[in-house]
């Protein structure tokens, strides 16, 4: 259904299919259990989400409530306020992706109109200037480099330093990612946070992380060390094509309360995509779960007892026109989000009146919609 699972999620999707292999209506929740971990969830947020439903069997709107509240910190908003350049801190350990990640971050900007910059900060090994410099041959952006050994901070401040004589908008700043101890990494990023500051105020405006998927659940501990030395403002995760780890995404999201900015889901520059916590979890639950869309007269016998006579996609259409119309947008299945003030509230059926209704934090009804009135 989404290109999210498709291009990205396909390890992961397998692994589902493994301990699941046809839908269902509900699933124990045992084997809900062996699917969490499965997809590298790690077990005590496993715990926590188990521990969170009250029922022996397990539904689709369940699971899609307690899994959007593993991402509630996933959420994040582009500063408004910043007086270009817009300079990016990009940190992780060697062979997360950064090199590549930079590349996919600045051929996403030029696609979207805007001039960039890249910063081979990384002055630690050769190879990264090397590498560095390539891409920004093949991406036809200009690059401030130095030679191996050569203060990194420096770098940082002349490739904002440019971008500010030629007017260019974005600064990507790549950064070591291993030194000879932990110690002098953390002192070294946290001078060049300090000198872009002081090439531009309020740089860098975005320290962003990197982080390799296939690692899983174990890179929790790497992104704390990170954000211990200079407060990680968001997270990139890389390799999500080349992994079943991709339920790893709700450990981290959980454990480090910092917004997932983008995923990695190959090597090309339009590669990189925008994390959609609906999105992700809705594709997710696709594997498992029926689809209202899937469930026809003709197709489907869903239990021995019961077969499911629904066909109501034209009216579910109108549906969400009326809820457009009203100033909600329809975000996945059961959520919607007020257009003025972003914020978020529950969409579900009324099963005594049949009713689809907006509800408050509160269950009291804000919206409420007659299917066969529409």
């Amino acid at each position: 259904m989404f290109g999210f699972i498709n291009r990205g999620l396909g390890k992961t999707a397998d692994a589902i299919k493994n301990i699941a292999p046809k839908k269902k209506l509900k699933i124990s929740k045992d084997e809900l259990e062996d699917i969490l971990l499965e997809t590298d969830i790690e077990y005590e947020l496993v715990e926590i989400i188990l521990r969170e439903i009250y029922t022996d069997e397990v539904s689709r709107e369940q699971l899609e409530s307690k899994l959007l509240t593993t991402l509630a910190y996933s959420d994040y908003k582009e500063p408004s306020d910043i007086t270009p350049p817009c300079v990016d801190l990009i940190i992780g350990v060697n062979g997360a992706g950064k090199t590549t990640t930079i590349a996919k971050l600045a051929a996403r900007y030029k696609n979207q109109g805007h001039s960039v910059i890249l910063g081979a900060s990384d002055t630690f090994r050769a190879a990264a200037i090397e590498q560095l410099t390539q891409w920004a041959v093949k991406l036809d952006v200009p690059i401030v480099s130095s030679k191996q050994g050569h203060d990194p901070s420096a770098v940082a401040y002349d490739a904002i330093d440019s971008a500010k004589a030629k007017g260019i908008e974005h600064v990507i700043i790549d950064t070591a990612g291993r030194l000879h101890t932990q110690t002098n990494l953390a002192n070294e990023l946290k001078k060049i946070v300090r000198i872009c500051d002081k090439a531009h105020s309020g740089a860098p405006h975005r320290k962003i992380l990197v982080l390799d998927g296939t690692q899983g659940s174990s890179a929790i501990s790497q992104a704390k060390a990170f954000n211990d030395m200079i407060d990680i403002d968001g997270i990139i995760i890389t390799k999500l094509d080349g992994t079943a780890r991709g339920g790893s995404l709700f450990s981290i999201a959980y454990e480090l309360k910092i917004p997932i900015l983008y995923i990695g889901v190959g090597e090309q520059p339009e590669h990189l995509l925008v994390f959609d916590k609906y999105e992700f979890v809705t594709g997710l639950l696709d594997i498992i779960y029926y689809d209202e869309d899937e469930i026809t007269p003709e197709t489907t016998r869903l239990s021995e007892d019961d077969t499911i006579h629904v066909n109501f996609e034209e009216k579910m259409k109108r549906l969400h026109k009326h809820i457009y119309d009203d100033g909600f947008d329809v975000l996945s299945k059961h959520f919607v989000r007020e257009q003025n003030t972003w914020n978020e509230y529950r969409f579900s059926k009324n099963e005594q009146s049949g009713y689809y209704e907006i509800l408050e934090r509160d269950g009291s009804v804000l919206r409420s919609y007659d299917l066969n009135q529409l």
